[in-house]
């Protein structure tokens, strides 16, 4: 390890002071500009604690580590006159013993240190002769153009299997390249790519190959700095001074296009057994290079609204073709050797990346895993062409259905292109005012309460435009900034209060909801709140101690939800020109008990939102048990400063003002209620576990009994409930054995039982397993 070695005597210094105390301390030391330092006023000390901290620590020597100053004059003094040693005979001085014996009267905290070389040089340095930390190390051992043509690695007449190789490894590179790696150690690692004119262009379908393929990279890097929602982890939008827009003969995508084309034709021609899967691979890269130019367009011609459809339907034929060939190219693919292709050296390009410690990137040595991901890549750019007739729940939930399932999030080339369909002029309006006609806004309020309208909807377009960004930047970076929409959502709730008094005026008893704007706000920050909570489970954010903490929060925000969109359904049910139905005695009871109305038919998705509020309560409930008793393993600091880690989770919440704020209070007295242990030992809380579960079961049964035809007009998102239901279900069903188990351990007192909470079966919810030492 590095020791930081002290100049005032080796006397220990806290490592949290700042700085300037260093310089502060040598109270008779000069400055650069002569003046005399002013000493700092030292603190009384007891005369006691003086002595015995003398007799515990003995003297130690003073080691002078810095070089002798030199005079102003340039002569071979020192600043105090005496003649310094040559340089040619200063020598290293070994403190060591020193550094040891200072050691030993040092508390914790106190660190070693040289006014010469502080902590900030200390984490800025490199360790020299270290392959993982100097960028330069053994650089003489790097491949050059030259080197390579000399060992015959380039050759201008490469055959037909080194051409398959290479192209299914510069496919392969150029996945890793959007994963977030240089682009100067992935695709252009290929040696092939550092000289077009000499090594390429003597093989005509190698160079319509690197064509394409450049043509792909050009489109796909334009598309990420577009729509700006990359961040480092991302995406390295450098290109170290690597030339993309160099070409073999043409970087025209017609004109390449036309060159693939002469290229079949050449392929078909010949007798070889590559022949057919060379012909494969060029029709691939084709394919995906126009639906590239479909999707991302032209930055320097904008493609007008109307042709964007038209464009976004080749895209998808295009892709389609890229998923049949896909199959073909993994049957294909020629094995390649354990050490990797020689002609593709990332040692190349190290001139061009800065200092620093070197990032190695791990090329995929199997090419089925290489291409299952070319498979995934493709589908997901399939998703951009239905992307605008989603809603504005699914958008704000990432636009995918694969990301809304827990998959591998998509890399950020699917995410820029949703991105860039979703900041399409008039697109978040055209969202939003259909959003809007869900929760019962009257269209007509655009002509007759128009200027608040327009003000409301003009801020609401501001806030959800941001929060679709959010919705396709990565999950960490998603978690962290949803923490500051809050505090715009409080302000709009504002704004839609009064427009809807506005519209309670204008419209009088045809308005069918009272509050449709501000339900509506309601509902979008709830929505938000919950995504943020669930997001830590996705990010493995949370300890088992805290588990329950979070899921008894997100119970209250279905609550919530629930209320709202009940009365907001029973609205929906009433005919429309003011004539109400009388409420039954049922529906009058349960608004008088604060339970608010409830439609006669609830659709779906309340149905799910209501089976997942009673999973998640029953797993409040089973958790803060098994914590009780001690089954689940949580450290005593999780456990000790709860009360902190509920501050730090829910305290961005606090900026929208909800009907009743949760205390770290209200929580400690549910969690009291649900951890208590009565004479029966703790078997009421499981059995009130157990009926959370079985609520849930029993709505997700009554689910599974309605037509998917009848739902699709309250179901706001694009697959069906009954799908969306199966991963719940596997969750309730889980955690009713997990209940089981531990009743029967508390009737016949069974000892050495094991709790485990695993997210198996949902990214969200945790599921209970029950063990027997």
């Amino acid at each position: 390890f590095a020791l930081h070695f002290c100049c005032r005597g080796a006397v220990p210094v806290d490592a949290m002071e700042d700085d300037e105390v260093g310089d502060d301390i040598l109270g008779g030391e000069a400055d650069a500009t002569g003046k005399k330092k002013k000493q700092r006023k030292k603190k009384k000390k007891n005369k006691e604690s003086e002595e015995a901290s003398t007799e515990a620590q003995p003297p130690l020597p003073y080691v002078q580590l810095e070089p002798p100053r030199e005079s102003s004059d340039g002569g071979n003094r020192t600043e105090h006159g005496e003649p310094s040693m040559p340089e040619q005979e200063d020598e290293w001085v070994d403190v060591t013993d020193v550094s040891t014996l200072a050691v030993q009267g040092m508390k914790l905290g106190e660190m070693l240190e040289s006014p010469n070389f502080r902590l900030f040089d200390a984490m800025s340095a490199i360790e020299i002769m270290d392959p993982k930390m100097d960028s330069g190390f053994n650089n003489s051992r790097d491949m050059t153009l030259e080197k390579a043509e000399d060992a015959g690695i380039v050759s201008c007449k490469a055959s037909h299997e080194e051409i398959l190789g290479i192209w299914d490894q510069l496919l392969m590179y150029f996945l890793l390249w959007l994963e977030g790696h240089t682009i100067a150690q992935t695709c252009f690692c290929c040696l092939y790519l550092q000289d077009l004119k000499k090594l390429v262009k003597p093989v005509p379908i190698f160079g319509a190959f690197v064509d394409a393929f450049l043509v792909a990279c050009r489109r796909a890097r334009c598309a990420v700095l577009r729509a700006g929602v990359f961040d480092d982890e991302d995406f390295m939008p450098s290109l170290f001074g690597i030339d993309l827009e160099a070409c073999v003969f043409a970087n025209n995508p017609v004109e390449v296009s036309r060159r693939l084309v002469d290229a079949r034709k050449s392929l078909a021609k010949d007798a070889s057994k590559l022949a057919e899967p060379l012909s494969w691979r060029l029709e691939f890269i084709g394919e995906y290079m126009r639906a590239l130019c479909d999707l991302v367009g032209d930055e320097a011609e904008p493609t007008p609204n109307g042709d964007r459809a038209k464009h976004l339907e080749s895209a998808g034929r295009r892709l389609t073709t890229c998923l049949g060939l896909i199959e073909k190219l993994d049957a294909s693919a020629v094995p390649l050797p354990p050490e990797g292709l020689p002609c593709f050296d990332a040692s190349i390009n190290r001139g061009l990346l800065v200092p620093g410690p070197p990032r190695t990137v791990e090329p995929l040595t199997d090419s089925h895993v290489t291409f299952s991901m070319w498979t995934s890549h493709i589908q997901e750019l399939l998703q951009c062409g239905s992307l605008t007739s989603l809603p504005l729940q699914q958008l704000l939930e990432g636009g995918s259905a694969i990301a809304r399932k827990g998959a591998a999030e998509p890399n950020i080339l699917p995410r820029s292109v949703w991105q860039l369909c979703a900041s399409e002029d008039g697109f978040v309006r055209k969202v939003m005012l259909d959003s809007l006609q869900l929760h019962l806004f009257p269209c007509e309020a655009l002509q007759h309460c128009k200027r608040a309208t327009d003000t409301f909807l003009a801020h609401s377009e501001s806030l959800f435009a941001h929060l679709l960004k959010l919705a396709h930047a990565n999950r960490a970076r998603r978690f962290r900034r949803l923490a500051h929409v809050f505090s715009d959502f409080n302000a709009l709730q504002h704004e839609a209060w009064r427009l809807d008094e506005d519209l309670k005026q204008t419209f009088g008893a045809n308005l069918r909801h009272p509050r449709p704007c501000w339900v509506w706000i309601m509902e979008h920050c709830l929505e938000m709140m919950i995504a943020k909570l669930l997001l830590g489970f996705e990010l493995d954010l949370y300890d088992q101690a805290e588990i329950h903490m979070i899921y008894w929060y997100v119970d209250y925000l279905y609550g919530l939800r629930l209320y709202n969109l009940n009365e907001l359904y029973h609205a929906k049910e009433q005919p429309v020109g003011g004539g109400k139905k009388k409420a039954t005695a049922r529906q009058k009871d349960q608004a008088a008990r604060g339970g608010g109305l409830r439609p006669r038919n609830p659709p779906g998705f309340l149905l799910l939102l209501e089976a997942t509020q009673s999973t998640v309560r029953g797993l409040f409930r089973l958790l803060a048990f098994c914590l009780r008793r001690e089954l689940l393993a949580a450290p005593a600091a999780s456990t000790g400063g709860l009360a902190q880690r509920f501050v730090l989770r829910f305290r961005a919440l606090e900026q929208f003002r909800l009907p009743h704020l949760p205390s770290y209070r209200d929580f400690e007295q549910s969690s009291a209620s649900a951890q208590q242990t009565p004479p029966d030992g703790g078997r009421v809380v499981l059995d009130a576990a157990q009926a959370s579960f079985a609520d849930s079961a029993a709505l997700l049964e009554k689910l599974g009994a309605l037509r998917t035809s009848d739902d699709s007009t309250h179901w706001p998102y694009q697959e069906s409930p009954q799908d969306t239901a199966k991963a719940l279900k596997r969750v309730v069903v889980a955690n009713q054995l997990a209940v089981t188990k531990l009743a029967r351990a508390l009737d016949s007192t069974e000892k050495g039982l094991q709790v485990e909470a695993s997210p198996t079966h949902h990214p969200h919810l945790v599921s209970i397993r029950v063990t027997t030492a």
